[in-house]
């Protein structure tokens, strides 16, 4: 047995050994992974066809020449790509952390896009290849000029906090009412069938059309922002908790019955706990709806808030301001969903823990 593991070990490094020397007598020398990062800058996709992936190398190549002769930041766009096929892989043997890992392909990400944002609008060459005119498209510097001119005036504050205020108040009243409207009629089945039809035609009424008629009944001030993010959550939140309570199996309240759990026990052991995956989804997506109705609201009438300023500043052609409240919407529903996350693992702790896909797919990396 021994010579025989003997045997097929040394025919394995015999066979390692000739394909080592039939790659140092075709001539090409394998290049590291430093070296393929630095040629990457200049000729993006010349290191993928070095290594014989010629299929993505000549894409790569193609599409970023092409790219640049037609648009900078189309070809920006495609070098992008090129650099980060060469470099992941580097940064997997730098940074050994999973969370990390993606934390800095994320953070890179973002820079590269600002990057490239601010580089296509610099008055480089014909004006045909710079494809974004920054008096249409911005740049990353006059957002962040604007930003500071209205953080310095004070009415940064006050708009972002008029459309956290409503948002917020609408998304926890839209979610409560939803929630407890899910459990009374997943509970009443005949008012369910008796409801149903109405539910989804209300429901499929556009929130713009009834835009003004709330504002004609709860005037321009934050009431009517709040109603109509209400009406958005509410539904959202209402058909996610009584899918999730209608779907729970019979058989385990059954069997929580026969070991003797009475009725709210049943609720709170069996049923709940089985439908809050359901539930924390509808919370989840409720996020940026309601933060859409109070936008919403502020677009049709409304004297503050980042909708307010999105739309002033683009009746005035301030693209820079219109991107500004757009960002920080973005960061409000960052945050907001955040906290539901915090919220769900803090809810469902009692589920044993699993490996998340996403952490096993970037450990490859």
């Amino acid at each position: 047995m021994v010579d025989m593991i003997d045997k097929e070990a040394s025919e394995d490094k015999g066979a390692i050994e000739a394909a080592q020397g039939a790659q140092e007598s075709s001539g090409r020398v394998k290049l590291p992974k430093l070296g393929e990062i630095l040629l990457t800058i200049p000729l993006p996709g010349v290191p993928q066809l070095w290594r014989g992936d010629y299929l993505i190398g000549a894409l790569l190549l193609g599409l970023a020449a092409a790219g640049y002769m037609m648009c900078s930041v189309t070809g920006m766009f495609f070098h992008a790509i090129a650099f980060v096929d060469v470099s992941i892989s580097r940064t997997g043997r730098i940074i050994k952390n999973s969370r990390l890992r993606m934390f800095a392909y994320r953070a890179s990400f973002a820079v590269g896009f600002l990057a490239m944002w601010e580089l296509s609008a610099w008055e480089i060459g014909p004006k045909q290849w710079l494809c974004v005119d920054p008096f249409w498209f911005g740049s990353p510097i006059r957002v962040m000029s604007y930003m500071v001119e209205i953080t310095l005036s004070g009415s940064l504050f006050i708009d972002t906090w008029t459309t956290m205020y409503e948002a917020f108040l609408g998304y926890v009243l839209g979610a409560a009412l939803g929630i407890a409207l899910g459990f009374i009629l997943a509970r009443l089945e005949t008012l369910a069938e008796i409801l149903d039809p109405f539910i989804v035609a209300v429901n499929g009424i556009p929130r713009v059309a009834m835009a003004p008629i709330l504002i004609i009944w709860f005037g321009i001030g934050v009431e009517s922002k709040i109603v109509l993010a209400v009406s958005l959550v509410l539904f959202l939140t209402f058909m996610n908790t009584y899918s999730g309570l209608r779907g729970v199996d019979p058989n385990l309240k059954n069997l929580a019955q026969v070991m003797g759990a009475n009725e709210m026990q049943v609720l709170w052991k069996v049923t709940l706990p089985a439908a809050m995956p359901w539930i924390l989804t509808g919370l989840k997506i409720g996020v940026p709806f309601a933060i859409i109705g109070a936008i919403l609201g502020e677009f049709m009438a409304a004297s503050k808030g980042l909708g307010f300023m999105i739309q002033h500043t683009s009746n005035l052609f301030n693209i820079a301001g219109s991107f500004a409240g757009l960002i920080l919407l973005m960061f409000i529903v960052l945050i907001a969903n955040a906290a539901v996350n915090w919220l769900e693992r803090y809810l469902l702790r009692w589920r044993p823990k699993q490996q998340a896909v996403g952490e096993s797919a970037t450990d490859v990396y």
